[in-house]
Protein backbone atom coordinates (compact mmCIF):
# COMPACT_ATOMS: atom_id res chain seq x y z
CA UNK A 1 0.00 0.00 0.00
CA UNK A 2 2.80 2.44 0.90
CA UNK A 3 4.53 1.83 -2.45
CA UNK A 4 1.31 2.49 -4.33
CA UNK A 5 0.76 5.76 -2.47
CA UNK A 6 4.36 6.76 -3.16
CA UNK A 7 3.89 6.15 -6.90
CA UNK A 8 0.71 8.23 -6.93
CA UNK A 9 2.49 11.03 -5.06
CA UNK A 10 5.35 10.87 -7.56
CA UNK A 11 2.86 11.10 -10.41
CA UNK A 12 1.27 14.24 -9.00
CA UNK A 13 4.73 15.79 -8.61
CA UNK A 14 5.44 15.10 -12.28
CA UNK A 15 2.15 16.75 -13.25
CA UNK A 16 2.98 19.82 -11.19
CA UNK A 17 5.99 20.44 -13.43
CA UNK A 18 4.37 19.74 -16.81
CA UNK A 19 1.38 20.52 -19.03
CA UNK A 20 -1.45 18.27 -17.90
CA UNK A 21 -5.17 17.61 -17.74
CA UNK A 22 -7.29 16.19 -14.93
CA UNK A 23 -10.22 13.91 -15.77
CA UNK A 24 -13.05 13.12 -13.34
CA UNK A 25 -15.66 10.52 -14.20
CA UNK A 26 -18.53 8.33 -13.07
CA UNK A 27 -19.42 5.02 -14.75
CA UNK A 28 -22.36 2.68 -14.18
CA UNK A 29 -22.52 -0.77 -15.75
CA UNK A 30 -25.30 -3.35 -15.74
CA UNK A 31 -26.52 -6.38 -17.69
CA UNK A 32 -30.13 -5.98 -18.92
CA UNK A 33 -30.27 -9.48 -20.44
CA UNK A 34 -27.93 -12.45 -20.78
CA UNK A 35 -24.77 -11.89 -22.87
CA UNK A 36 -25.26 -8.12 -22.97
CA UNK A 37 -23.89 -5.20 -20.98
CA UNK A 38 -24.72 -1.50 -20.87
CA UNK A 39 -22.29 1.17 -19.66
CA UNK A 40 -23.31 4.77 -18.92
CA UNK A 41 -20.78 7.45 -18.07
CA UNK A 42 -20.10 11.10 -17.30
CA UNK A 43 -16.68 12.70 -17.61
CA UNK A 44 -15.40 16.19 -16.82
CA UNK A 45 -12.00 17.28 -18.15
CA UNK A 46 -9.93 20.20 -16.92
CA UNK A 47 -6.77 21.88 -18.19
CA UNK A 48 -4.73 21.66 -15.03
CA UNK A 49 -7.17 21.80 -12.13
CA UNK A 50 -8.88 25.17 -12.69
CA UNK A 51 -9.67 25.66 -16.41
CA UNK A 52 -12.59 23.74 -17.91
CA UNK A 53 -11.68 21.79 -21.05
CA UNK A 54 -14.82 19.76 -21.89
CA UNK A 55 -17.54 17.48 -20.51
CA UNK A 56 -18.92 14.23 -21.91
CA UNK A 57 -22.01 12.04 -21.57
CA UNK A 58 -21.62 8.60 -23.08
CA UNK A 59 -23.31 5.23 -23.47
CA UNK A 60 -21.97 1.89 -24.70
CA UNK A 61 -23.74 -1.40 -25.49
CA UNK A 62 -21.82 -4.72 -25.49
CA UNK A 63 -22.88 -8.10 -26.88
CA UNK A 64 -20.97 -11.30 -26.14
CA UNK A 65 -20.42 -13.32 -29.33
CA UNK A 66 -18.37 -16.21 -27.90
CA UNK A 67 -16.12 -16.57 -24.87
CA UNK A 68 -13.50 -13.84 -25.03
CA UNK A 69 -15.10 -11.89 -27.88
CA UNK A 70 -17.52 -8.96 -27.60
CA UNK A 71 -18.94 -6.52 -30.12
CA UNK A 72 -19.95 -3.04 -28.99
CA UNK A 73 -21.47 0.21 -30.17
CA UNK A 74 -21.27 3.58 -28.46
CA UNK A 75 -22.34 7.20 -28.53
CA UNK A 76 -20.80 10.23 -26.83
CA UNK A 77 -22.02 13.81 -26.60
CA UNK A 78 -19.51 16.48 -25.66
CA UNK A 79 -19.78 20.09 -24.55
CA UNK A 80 -16.72 22.36 -24.71
CA UNK A 81 -15.69 26.03 -24.92
CA UNK A 82 -16.45 27.57 -28.32
CA UNK A 83 -13.36 29.01 -30.02
CA UNK A 84 -15.67 30.37 -32.75
CA UNK A 85 -18.04 32.22 -30.45
CA UNK A 86 -17.64 35.36 -32.56
CA UNK A 87 -19.55 33.54 -35.33
CA UNK A 88 -22.58 32.26 -33.41
CA UNK A 89 -22.34 34.27 -30.17
CA UNK A 90 -22.44 31.05 -28.13
CA UNK A 91 -19.79 30.50 -25.43
CA UNK A 92 -20.00 26.70 -25.77
CA UNK A 93 -20.22 24.24 -28.63
CA UNK A 94 -20.82 20.49 -29.04
CA UNK A 95 -19.29 17.30 -30.38
CA UNK A 96 -20.94 14.01 -31.34
CA UNK A 97 -19.16 10.67 -31.59
CA UNK A 98 -20.51 7.28 -32.64
CA UNK A 99 -18.43 4.12 -32.56
CA UNK A 100 -18.44 0.42 -33.48
CA UNK A 101 -15.82 -2.03 -32.29
CA UNK A 102 -14.67 -5.41 -31.02
CA UNK A 103 -12.99 -6.49 -27.79
CA UNK A 104 -10.95 -9.70 -27.52
CA UNK A 105 -9.83 -11.15 -24.18
CA UNK A 106 -7.52 -14.14 -24.83
CA UNK A 107 -7.32 -15.00 -21.11
CA UNK A 108 -11.00 -16.05 -21.28
CA UNK A 109 -9.91 -18.98 -23.45
CA UNK A 110 -7.57 -20.41 -20.81
CA UNK A 111 -8.75 -23.60 -19.08
CA UNK A 112 -7.30 -22.55 -15.73
CA UNK A 113 -8.66 -19.38 -14.19
CA UNK A 114 -6.11 -16.58 -13.88
CA UNK A 115 -6.08 -13.26 -12.06
CA UNK A 116 -4.37 -11.66 -15.05
CA UNK A 117 -6.67 -10.22 -17.72
CA UNK A 118 -5.38 -9.17 -21.12
CA UNK A 119 -7.46 -7.40 -23.74
CA UNK A 120 -7.32 -6.12 -27.31
CA UNK A 121 -9.80 -3.52 -28.55
CA UNK A 122 -10.31 -2.11 -32.04
CA UNK A 123 -12.93 0.47 -32.94
CA UNK A 124 -14.01 2.79 -35.70
CA UNK A 125 -15.41 6.13 -34.62
CA UNK A 126 -17.05 8.99 -36.44
CA UNK A 127 -16.71 12.48 -34.94
CA UNK A 128 -18.85 15.48 -35.81
CA UNK A 129 -18.42 18.96 -34.38
CA UNK A 130 -19.73 22.41 -35.16
CA UNK A 131 -17.29 24.52 -37.22
CA UNK A 132 -15.05 21.46 -37.80
CA UNK A 133 -14.81 18.87 -40.56
CA UNK A 134 -16.10 15.40 -39.82
CA UNK A 135 -13.43 12.90 -38.83
CA UNK A 136 -13.19 9.13 -39.11
CA UNK A 137 -10.74 7.60 -36.65
CA UNK A 138 -9.52 4.05 -36.08
CA UNK A 139 -8.33 3.20 -32.57
CA UNK A 140 -6.53 0.11 -31.33
CA UNK A 141 -5.84 -0.55 -27.66
CA UNK A 142 -3.91 -3.13 -25.64
CA UNK A 143 -4.51 -3.40 -21.91
CA UNK A 144 -3.58 -5.68 -19.02
CA UNK A 145 -4.81 -5.88 -15.42
CA UNK A 146 -3.86 -8.06 -12.47
CA UNK A 147 -6.25 -8.81 -9.60
CA UNK A 148 -4.03 -9.26 -6.54
CA UNK A 149 -5.48 -11.84 -4.18
CA UNK A 150 -6.62 -10.50 -0.79
CA UNK A 151 -5.50 -6.98 -1.73
CA UNK A 152 -7.75 -4.00 -2.63
CA UNK A 153 -5.51 -2.57 -5.37
CA UNK A 154 -5.47 -4.06 -8.87
CA UNK A 155 -2.74 -2.57 -11.10
CA UNK A 156 -3.39 -2.03 -14.82
CA UNK A 157 -1.67 -0.59 -17.86
CA UNK A 158 -2.85 0.26 -21.38
CA UNK A 159 -1.53 1.65 -24.65
CA UNK A 160 -3.58 3.11 -27.50
CA UNK A 161 -2.98 4.07 -31.13
CA UNK A 162 -5.08 6.60 -33.13
CA UNK A 163 -5.28 6.70 -36.95
CA UNK A 164 -7.18 9.59 -38.58
CA UNK A 165 -8.49 8.84 -42.09
CA UNK A 166 -8.83 12.58 -42.77
CA UNK A 167 -5.71 13.84 -41.05
CA UNK A 168 -4.19 15.72 -44.01
CA UNK A 169 -6.23 17.86 -46.38
CA UNK A 170 -4.59 19.77 -49.23
CA UNK A 171 -6.13 21.85 -52.00
CA UNK A 172 -5.07 21.94 -55.65
CA UNK A 173 -6.50 23.81 -58.61
CA UNK A 174 -8.58 20.79 -59.63
CA UNK A 175 -9.37 18.84 -56.48
CA UNK A 176 -9.18 18.43 -52.75
CA UNK A 177 -6.76 15.73 -51.59
CA UNK A 178 -7.52 13.88 -48.35
CA UNK A 179 -4.97 11.53 -46.83
CA UNK A 180 -4.98 9.56 -43.61
CA UNK A 181 -2.20 9.08 -41.12
CA UNK A 182 -1.19 8.42 -37.54
CA UNK A 183 -2.79 10.95 -35.22
CA UNK A 184 -1.63 10.17 -31.69
CA UNK A 185 -0.49 7.66 -29.09
CA UNK A 186 -1.81 7.40 -25.53
CA UNK A 187 -0.97 5.25 -22.54
CA UNK A 188 -2.24 4.87 -18.98
CA UNK A 189 -1.05 3.11 -15.86
CA UNK A 190 -2.75 2.98 -12.49
CA UNK A 191 -4.76 1.10 -9.92
CA UNK A 192 -8.34 0.07 -9.39
CA UNK A 193 -9.34 0.35 -5.74
CA UNK A 194 -11.99 -2.24 -4.90
CA UNK A 195 -14.81 -1.19 -2.57
CA UNK A 196 -17.69 -3.24 -1.11
CA UNK A 197 -20.80 -4.11 -3.12
CA UNK A 198 -19.31 -3.85 -6.65
CA UNK A 199 -18.08 -0.27 -6.23
CA UNK A 200 -14.56 0.87 -7.10
CA UNK A 201 -12.33 3.84 -7.78
CA UNK A 202 -9.89 3.92 -10.68
CA UNK A 203 -6.79 6.11 -10.34
CA UNK A 204 -4.58 6.50 -13.40
CA UNK A 205 -1.71 8.53 -14.79
CA UNK A 206 -1.33 8.77 -18.56
CA UNK A 207 0.26 10.66 -21.40
CA UNK A 208 -0.99 11.60 -24.87
CA UNK A 209 1.42 12.47 -27.69
CA UNK A 210 0.37 13.95 -31.04
CA UNK A 211 2.26 12.35 -33.91
CA UNK A 212 2.94 15.26 -36.27
CA UNK A 213 3.65 18.00 -33.76
CA UNK A 214 5.14 15.65 -31.14
CA UNK A 215 3.30 17.75 -28.54
CA UNK A 216 2.27 15.85 -25.46
CA UNK A 217 0.52 16.34 -22.16
CA UNK A 218 0.03 14.30 -19.01
CA UNK A 219 -3.36 13.09 -17.80
CA UNK A 220 -4.43 12.43 -14.20
CA UNK A 221 -7.68 10.45 -14.12
CA UNK A 222 -10.07 9.59 -11.28
CA UNK A 223 -13.18 7.50 -12.03
CA UNK A 224 -15.85 6.15 -9.69
CA UNK A 225 -17.33 2.90 -10.98
CA UNK A 226 -20.49 0.97 -10.07
CA UNK A 227 -21.23 -2.50 -11.40
CA UNK A 228 -24.86 -3.58 -10.90
CA UNK A 229 -25.04 -7.36 -10.82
Amino acid sequence: MSRALFLLFLGWQILAQAQYQTWYGVEIGFKPVKKTKVELGLQHRMNGIKEWSRSYVQAKFHVKVVDGVQLFSGYRFGLLPNSNSDLDLNPTTYRHRTALGITINPTDWMLDKTRLSFGLTAQMQWNRAKFSRERTVFRSKVNAKYDIEHFPLSPFISGEYFYDFKRDISYTEDEVLIEGGTKAFRWFGGFEIELPKSHSFQLALGKRTAFLSNRSYWIASLTYQVRIQ
